[in-house]
């Protein structure tokens, strides 16, 4: 095989539809792991916050908040992909909305890991020397705003945005897009006012993700057979 039949060999490897998948699964267990591990799944009560709550969650982030960019690299890898695979039937304004949102969501993750990270070290470096837990309180209130009033919405976008690309390509079932819909709609509106509805995202991740990995494994015959554009290789 020549040069050139290798590298576009291993480019469609790199942006078929079973690396988005897999992706996608990483990128959900590692945010669902981190969220439980942490009890980051519901929002932070302030009041439960003392040196007893510290100690228990300072442990346990040193290396937890270590997963997170991790878990942003494969979502970006699968907001790729994904984007790649529409190809000349992407349309651009809904893509525009979806590709930013997606970025939007993972920078501002990456924040609210950072804060977190910031007040557990802290801890952990000054414990037996703090006489005022204001601070921490400060950082979690900040933390529990910006996952619910902005993380958690620019996940619903997302959600919402690439619901409406399957509705125009037709890639995905209607099953998924119909499910898909359900979840945006009240996530966006209600998310911050329901406790563990975070988890909902990597949740809906994971659904498209194993969708789209067990689609790729039918019979090649059956996906010749397909009348519509899917998610297959």
């Amino acid at each position: 095989m020549s040069s050139t039949g290798q590298r576009l060999l291993v480019q469609r490897k790199v942006r078929s539809p079973r690396s988005a998948a897999i992706s996608g699964i990483l990128c959900s267990l590692l945010t669902v792991t981190v969220m439980i591990e942490l009890r980051a799944g519901s929002m932070v009560d302030l009041a439960e916050i003392d040196r007893d709550w510290l100690e228990a969650r300072s442990a346990a982030a040193s290396w937890l908040l270590v997963l997170v960019p991790f878990a942003g690299l494969c979502f970006l890898w699968f907001m790729g992909v994904m984007r790649d695979l529409l190809g000349e039937l992407e349309d651009k304004f809904l893509s525009t909305v979806s590709l930013s949102s997606g970025i939007i969501m993972v920078a501002l993750t990456f924040v609210w890991a950072s804060t977190y990270g910031a007040i557990f070290s802290t801890y952990q470096l000054v414990g037996d020397g703090l006489t005022d837990l204001n601070v921490f309180i400060y950082v979690t209130a900040f933390n529990n705003e910006l996952i619910g009033n902005y993380i958690l919405r620019m996940a619903a976008v997302y959600m919402l945005s690439s619901s409406m690309l399957w509705i125009r390509t037709k890639v995905v079932p209607r099953w998924l897009t119909i499910v898909s819909l359900i979840l945006a709609v009240p996530f966006l509106v209600f998310a911050p006012e329901v406790n563990w509805s975070r988890i909902l995202a990597p949740i809906w991740l994971l659904m498209v993700s194993i969708f789209i990995l067990i689609s790729n494994f039918r019979p090649k015959q059956q996906r010749e057979g397909d009348e519509e554009p899917t998610l297959e290789a």
